[in-house]
């Protein structure tokens, strides 16, 4: 049974964090030349609830992480905004607060668009063969987990897990999550200018009478096209079945897991929304400011951030206390099977023992 540790929002300070630390302090720890990656997620343009740069500081510092050697990161998305590629992307985050000489540089781990991959190879239980990281894992000697505990439009609530899986694929891993089809055309947005042809890598886009189309036989689900194109008339099917999505989530997350040493995940349990950093609208708090969690284990720390919010008295009309805010919310989404399927694959374990600092 791991512990997961449990900072009150009273004790959010800097004396607060280094304790709620301690046990994860890198001094001392691994080589000189490590490289260690600080994973966030500096939120899309127009959200508020994303974990703010000064909150990371204080991580970094508590962490007492190596300078010169330290990085943020996170990877670019499927959909259109300042997020899609990495120089917009490093200039969202740079609005956001995320900015040297305050924080360590803000570095895309996908590459310019999102097609820079590392090959993770699952083991044979796992119904995902082989996972398209993000290539800068490939060279990461360690990573540090830093997630804002919230809804999920698919997932139900995202954490740990779902930053680990979702979080650190690159475009194609993401479009295998999402998606069991590949891209599509609307064809009264396409314009014919052929775009998409020049960068797909399986010429599986073809020309048709009045728009291109895509062999679905030949397309490899790379994603290129749809960053490429300037309509938005490539696109994909985001109705993906629930249990399919969240066993692809799950199984990206270990292979994450496998890709670079994680020694801890903290999760944020503040401006707890009941959509993701990932929209412009993430729509109001439905519980209280909580607190902030720690854990070496990405399972049981998600499972303790639920119970948190779960026996948390809500706000608004949402359930009353120990109810689950985010099965209320989408009954059709329900986030415990992330759960279930990370202790069956062997991701970690939902038995914890909460230390209050």
């Amino acid at each position: 049974m791991n512990d997961v540790r449990f900072l009150p929002v009273s004790k959010m300070n800097p004396e607060g964090f280094s304790e709620l630390l301690s046990p994860f302090r890198f001094t001392g720890q691994g080589s000189l030349n490590d490289l260690t990656a600080v994973k966030i997620h500096p939120g899309e343009e127009g959200n508020s609830s994303y974990i703010p740069a000064s909150l990371v500081r204080m991580i970094i510092n508590a962490l007492d992480l190596p300078e010169r050697r330290t990085f943020l990161t996170d990877t670019t998305v499927l959909y259109g905004g300042r997020r899609m590629t990495a120089p917009d992307y490093v200039s969202l985050a740079y609005d956001h607060g995320f900015k040297m000489p305050e924080l360590p540089p803000f570095i895309v781990a996908d590459g310019l668009a999102g097609t820079d991959e590392y090959l993770v190879h699952l083991p044979s239980h796992c119904e995902t063969k082989i996972t398209r990281l993000a290539s800068a894992l490939s060279r990461t000697d360690n990573a540090v987990m830093v997630s804002h505990f919230k809804g999920h439009l698919l997932a139900g609530f995202g954490g740990s897990i779902k930053h680990l899986g979702m979080g650190w694929a690159a475009k194609a891993g993401k479009l295998y999550q999402h998606s069991s089809v590949m891209p599509y055309v609307k064809t009264d947005k396409c314009t014919m200018c052929n775009a998409c042809l020049s960068v797909c890598g399986s010429s599986a886009i073809i020309p048709a009478t009045n728009s291109v189309r895509i062999d679905e036989a030949l397309c490899t689900g790379c994603g290129e096209c749809i960053q490429r194109c300037p309509t938005g008339a490539i696109r994909i099917s985001w109705n993906q079945e629930s249990h399919t999505f969240m066993q692809r989530m799950v199984e990206y997350a270990l292979a994450a897991t496998m890709a670079t040493k994680i020694p801890v995940y903290v999760n944020f349990l503040i401006n707890i929304s009941p959509d993701c950093d990932c929209m412009k609208n993430e729509g109001p708090a439905i519980v209280d400011d909580i607190g902030v969690l720690a854990s070496s284990d990405p399972v049981a720390i998600d499972q303790a951030s639920l119970d948190l919010v779960t026996a948390a008295a809500p706000f608004g009309e949402n359930v009353a206390s120990g109810q689950d805010k985010f099965l209320h919310i989408r009954p059709e989404r329900d986030g415990k099977e992330q759960l279930v399927i990370g202790e069956r694959i062997g991701l970690g374990s939902r038995d914890y023992r909460l230390v209050t600092i």
